[in-house]
């Protein structure tokens, strides 16, 4: 059989090992489709990566070629795939889709038979479904991960993540001629993902110049200390971009913990989510400690989860990270305004889902759902008849607020205490200072019976993990996200709000235009400042998910 030489790839600035040779080939037997059809069936079962997905591909397209012409190989768009593969930091380089580039990239640089032709194409169309795969949809397995959540409820745990799948069609993505323009389009533009994955290549880069050596132990450092320690420190801070040097000549062997490192140790703590003092205690030298294969590992499993957020091109939105504890107004993509918030704790974790915000009540009523009623409020009655008058609580016939109330003094509380004896009337908080929702709810009706909500208990905003709640989400300053919402929606008059809010009468304001809310897990991100950031994995999702090797 005659020999054909494939097309050498040139690719610029690039260290991959492609040779920089003329190619010549001849042109291709006008039964070039029936050839590969022939290729196709004469290959043995499970030799191709997944070949009934291949051979379906190109059943469609009546067996024409993706990767040449009648006149020759198709040198750019093959230069360009193989580019992207080689660029990409979210890859595994030991993994399927990289091997197998070099292996390609092997076969591309030496004479081959026209079967090796036409196999080579078939391999790189296998390749590039692989890689579409992956860059569409990561390397989580959701499976595994929605198994364990569902295993959570024999302990009473009700764990929920909505997943919003990729909107995309990879075979008929495959077909699409410009590969720049088909990747781009599929690529997360939210989320600050792009961002994400810059900060992903520089942890790549520190970790083939040796990462970070861990601290040996000691018990705190701080400003004026003189230690042995502070160097390696300050070497450690300097490699994670942290340390910047205050000074034209650094002393870099200086045993003296200065202001300069102290603002590095501040700027390191920030970042991940410590109490941001300077002093580098147990809990800062742990975080100092974490590998850099570990942080590329938390990133990683970030930059899989933002493919599967809902994108947003909405105005405006809000967007609430809970291992965050804070809540993000976005506008014309711009972040405006920061909230601390509290989140659901361990036990009632507050779900995953994405939602739109459609009215605003002033002075609401708290109802108290079922499950607290059983789980805490009969077992506090058996031990105090007067706990729910002292939190200010009513029993009603129904959910109606101006339902018949109900003598406490007829409840027989030990009939509810087990589970299946259903508490007959509904528990309500009206409106106060008492009031368990404070003075103003936004509301996004979900089956999850989620939403934001002030809260009386100000003082635990002043904590830096912020999980106390059942579920749904405190907010610090309501009335700020108020204010944002009456600027733009004419339903919302700010004016009249405040006076509303002065007295006890409940009022429901109907929002013009609905508000896109995200609740997302994220505890890998860049924030506003372009700064690689972590952040605690407070329902332990991080350890739970796991991801495929591609």
């Amino acid at each position: 059989m005659k020999k054909l030489t494939i097309l050498m790839l040139l690719l610029l600035n690039l260290s991959l090992p492609l040779l920089a040779v003329p190619a010549t080939i001849r042109e291709p037997s006008p039964s070039i489709s029936s050839d590969l059809q022939k290729t196709l069936l004469e290959i043995p079962p499970r030799k191709l990566k997944n070949q009934s997905i291949i051979n379906n591909f190109y059943f469609q397209h009546q067996y024409q070629p993706l990767w040449f012409t009648v006149h020759g190989f198709k040198q750019e768009k093959i230069r360009t795939f193989l580019r992207y593969i080689h660029d990409d930091a979210t890859l595994n380089y030991k993994g399927y889709i990289y091997q197998e580039s070099q292996r390609l990239i092997d076969m591309l640089n030496r004479r081959v038979s026209k079967k090796e032709a036409l196999l080579l194409e078939l391999r790189l169309t296998a390749l590039y479904y692989e890689f579409l795969q992956h860059t569409i949809y990561g390397e989580i397995d959701w499976a595994s991960f929605n198994a364990t959540l569902r295993g959570l409820e024999s302990q009473n745990i009700q764990a929920n993540w909505e997943q919003y799948a990729p909107q995309f069609d990879v075979i008929e993505l495959m077909s699409h001629e410009n590969i720049m323009q088909t990747i781009y389009s599929m690529t997360p533009k939210h989320y600050r993902y792009k961002n994400l994955v810059t900060a992903l290549r520089r942890l790549h880069q520190i970790k083939a110049q040796g990462g970070w050596r861990a601290l040996p132990y000691f018990k705190r450092l701080r400003v004026g200390d003189r230690n042995s320690l502070v160097p390696k420190l300050r070497e450690r801070l300097r490699i994670s971009g942290d340390y910047q040097e205050c000074q034209a000549n650094p002393l870099a062997k200086n045993p003296l913990f200065d202001g300069c490192l102290k603002q590095a140790v501040e700027r390191f703590q920030s970042r991940h989510g410590l109490t941001v003092d300077g002093v580098v205690g147990a809990g800062t030298r742990a975080m100092l400690n974490q590998s850099v294969e570990k942080k590329i590992a938390r990133v990683l499993l970030n930059v899989d989860r933002i493919k599967w957020l809902k994108p947003e091109n909405s105005e405006r939105y809000i967007v609430v990270n809970l291992p965050e504890f804070l809540l993000h107004y976005v506008e014309n993509q711009q972040e405006r305004k920061t909230l601390k918030v509290i989140i659901g704790d361990k036990t009632h974790p507050t779900p995953i889902f994405n939602n739109r915000i459609s009215y605003i009540v002033l002075n609401p009523y708290w109802k108290v759902p079922k499950g607290i009623v059983r789980k805490e409020i009969v077992p506090h009655m058996l031990q105090d008849p007067n706990y729910i008058t002292n939190q200010g609580l009513q029993a009603h016939m129904t959910w109606e607020e101006n339902s018949t109330i109900v003598s406490l003094d007829q409840i027989n509380w030990n009939d509810y205490l087990q589970e299946g004896n259903d508490f007959p009337y509904r528990l309500m908080q009206p409106p106060g200072p008492r009031n368990a929702l404070g003075k103003i709810k936004f509301k996004f009706p979900n089956k999850f019976s989620v939403y934001l909500h002030d809260t009386p208990t100000k003082h635990l905003f002043n904590r830096k993990i912020r999980a106390f709640s059942h579920g749904c989400i405190r907010l610090s300053n309501p009335h700020s996200l108020l204010e944002s919402i009456a600027m733009v929606d004419e339903n919302v008059n700010l004016f009249e709000a405040d006076n509303i809010l002065m007295g006890k009468e409940k009022k429901i304001l109907n929002v013009a235009h609905k508000i896109p809310i995200h609740l997302i897990y994220l505890t890998a991100g860049v924030n506003a400042n372009n700064q690689l950031i972590f952040r605690n994995d407070i329902y332990n999702y991080d350890n739970y998910q796991k991801r495929f090797i591609r």
